[in-house]
């Protein structure tokens, strides 16, 4: 099980090889996300994941895919983006901070869609394994929704 660790910035430097390896993987989920593709997509989660959401409510992975495959069913686009806003590496786990930009196209009905763009503030966790960082936790501290 992921445990939340305490991010201290600049105490802990951390290797740029995991940064890049974690922009890496960040980049192919988006890129897995934009394509709608649900199988590829939830391979960056472990099984034991631990999704809190903003409501308070904690979530698994088996939910959360349930979640996802519905959101790509109705998704006609989205584009994505995100800023860092602190990282930290300790005992095989690289944790971070981020701010995630999206903009979202969802059909509503038959000939409708409706677009907005939702910003995202949160912590993820990551962990190694057979050699691929994976998301083991995630706590969505706040949202905008406009």
């Amino acid at each position: 099980m992921c445990i939340l660790l305490t991010i201290i910035p600049r105490l802990n430097m951390i290797d740029e090889t995991f940064i890049k390896e974690i922009d890496s993987a960040h980049k192919a989920a988006n890129n897995a996300q934009q394509d709608k593709n649900f199988d590829l997509y939830m391979t960056f989660f472990t099984d034991d994941l631990q999704y809190k959401q903003l409501n308070g409510k904690t979530i698994g992975k088996k939910q959360l895919a349930n979640d996802v495959k519905s959101y790509f069913n109705r998704v006609k686009s989205l584009s994505g983006s995100y800023h860092r806003n602190e990282i930290n590496a300790a005992a095989g786990k690289i944790t971070e901070r981020l701010i995630q930009h999206s903009q979202v196209s969802i059909r509503v009905f038959i000939f409708f869609s409706k677009k907005w763009t939702i910003e995202r503030d949160g912590i993820y966790e990551w962990i190694r394994v057979n050699g691929k960082w994976k998301i083991c936790r995630v706590e969505v501290l706040g949202e905008k929704i406009t």
